[in-house]
């Protein structure tokens, strides 16, 4: 079987751990305080690594907004009808939506979960992507914990973007933690083996 290559160039990368790491000055105040704590790490990161040539926005959630899914039910089973602007919050393509508006573009995004491999299946949907400019976001809660990883590519080199290889094959080893992609793109580790693809740098 011949083995399926992607080269993909990496311009800007970031990884959010901690809440105080938030930078959300680009986002009207009184718009700020209606944002769930996933909203907040999403749209920060993304704007972090955004630039304006980005084509396409890959955003991957397995929980997204948990937190207001458990009001909306909370407040359906007390008063027995639901908030509009807490439901229209609740959709798993709130953040991107909300920073586009923001921004004043309009480009296609594409949210999506899978389960436990929303990371590596949020990753892989990114290279796959028809785009050169592309930024992806995966945003959850992981270990308790609210965390974001955002990263903006090209499929072709620019300026002094480094160079990383995508091999789509079964592997065995299965491995999707967060932690295990900032090893990775701070070069604590060589590769990421998940059940579709190995990645590597160069």
């Amino acid at each position: 079987m011949e083995e399926t290559l992607i080269e993909f160039y990496v311009n800007k990368y970031n990884f959010i751990t901690n809440l105080n790491e938030l930078d959300l000055n680009f986002v009207p105040p009184i718009l700020c305080r209606r944002l769930s704590i996933l909203d907040k790490i999403t749209l920060s990161n993304l704007n972090i690594v955004y630039s304006s040539n980005i084509q396409n926005i890959v955003f991957s959630s397995q929980y997204g907004e948990v937190e207001r899914l458990n009001k909306i039910i909370n407040q359906y089973q007390e008063y027995n009808e639901v908030s509009p602007n807490a439901f229209s919050g609740s959709v798993h393509n709130y953040s991107e939506s909300f920073f586009l508006l923001n921004k004043q573009k309009s480009i296609p995004y594409t949210a999506l979960s899978a389960c436990e491999v929303s990371l590596s299946t949020g990753f892989l949907t990114s290279v796959l992507s028809n785009y050169n400019n592309i930024l992806f976001c995966y945003s959850d809660f992981y270990n308790d914990k609210a965390i974001s990883f955002a990263l903006n590519f090209t499929k072709h080199k620019i300026n002094k973007s480094e160079k990383y290889t995508i091999k789509l094959e079964k592997n065995n080893i299965v491995n999707d933690e967060f932690d295990n992609y900032v090893k990775f793109f701070r070069k604590n580790i060589n590769f990421i083996k998940t059940s579709n693809y190995t990645v590597e740098r160069g």
